[in-house]
């Protein structure tokens, strides 16, 4: 059933059934990763190579993963995974939702509600998170990535998957209120809707970190810092679950409320800088360094740069450095 049309112009961004219940697992179990990871190039020597990766984000849609409803192939991941594993590296897994990413056979066979959106002048359908189909379909593909993956000592980090924008990052950008408040969107349904679907992945990856991207929504940090906050006061996720922040730049001037929500977070907080170093105007005064000053003011632990900058070598000595700050964070 379509509902609007949106406009996107961002260029980085009922209950269900869950996974089968598992012991709540030590923070002391959990080996969350830490310094330097790329966000992308799991099969460039260029990024393997460089001596201070440690570990590649390997990316998929969910769409490649369950084409037909019930039916994983995970060949997709298989071989960025062994390509990694092959140089000794760790990995990070996320997987794309939302419009971008969820597979068509949520709407057509499941019926699932939708928001029509143009993401990068493509349209695409938004199934709405807090239907009931839509987070069960979420918590099955939970249980199986989980099956295949979780206990997988390599992989160090999950990045739960948002029905939003992009399918990761926690943006509704160029979204009219207004309209997707006529196709049923709240804050408060928002948020519930939000934690399930977090509470069903860090059920089935019940032996790993895991971290969920925050964006402002409709210009309110409110959402997202409820959110994290639940999750990481949740006892039973046992601080597995941190904050990932996709547009770490050094700037103070986009999203400062959430910013400031995330310097006042007290657990892990995972980075992705927002654009490549050459994209001077991204950066104070164009330093690109400043990106790792910031992040280390917000006690991140991790921080992805674009794989570009592994083979320019300009930033070999602040790799190094945020390697050895990382390694100075308290372990778990």
């Amino acid at each position: 059933m379509p509902v609007y049309l949106a406009l996107i112009f961002c260029t980085s961004c009922s209950k269900q059934q869950s996974a089968t219940p598992q012991e709540p697992v030590s923070p002391a179990t959990v080996v969350k990763p830490k310094g330097i990871f790329s966000s992308a190039g799991s099969t460039s020597a260029t990024v393997l190579n460089h001596a201070e990766t440690r570990g590649v984000l390997i990316r998929a849609f969910w769409k490649d993963i369950e084409a037909v409803e019930g039916s994983f192939n995970f060949t997709a991941i298989d071989n960025q995974v062994n390509a990694v594993k092959a140089k000794g590296k760790k990995y990070s897994l996320g997987i794309l939702a939302g419009g971008i990413g969820s597979p068509g056979w949520l709407i057509t066979q499941k019926n699932a509600p939708y928001f029509n959106y143009t993401f990068r002048g493509l349209p695409y359908k938004l199934p709405l998170v807090w239907d009931n189909t839509v987070l069960t379909s979420l918590a099955k593909l939970a249980a199986k990535l989980a099956e295949k993956y979780n206990n997988d000592t390599s992989l160090l980090l999950v990045y739960i998957p948002q029905m939003t924008a992009n399918g990761i990052e926690g943006h509704l950008n160029g979204f009219s209120q207004s309209a997707f408040a006529a196709a049923g969107y709240t804050e408060a349904k928002w948020i519930d809707a939000s934690l399930q679907n977090a509470k069903a992945f860090a059920t089935a990856f019940s032996g790993k970190a895991l971290a969920f991207e925050v964006h402002n929504l409709f210009s309110s940090a409110a959402p997202a810092e409820s959110i994290i906050t639940s999750l990481w006061n949740d006892n039973t996720l046992n601080h597995r679950v941190g904050a990932a922040m996709w547009w770490i730049s050094g700037n103070t001037t986009y999203q400062p409320g959430l910013i400031t929500v995330l310097q006042n977070f007290p657990g892990d907080i995972y980075c992705q800088v927002i654009d490549r170093s050459d994209s001077t105007a991204s950066f104070p005064g164009g330093d690109y360094t400043k990106v790792f000053e910031q992040a280390k003011l917000l006690r991140a632990r991790y921080i992805e740069p674009w794989d570009y900058e592994f083979g320019i070598n300009s930033w070999d000595a602040a790799f190094h450095n945020f390697n050895q700050y990382a390694d100075t964070l308290k372990k778990y």
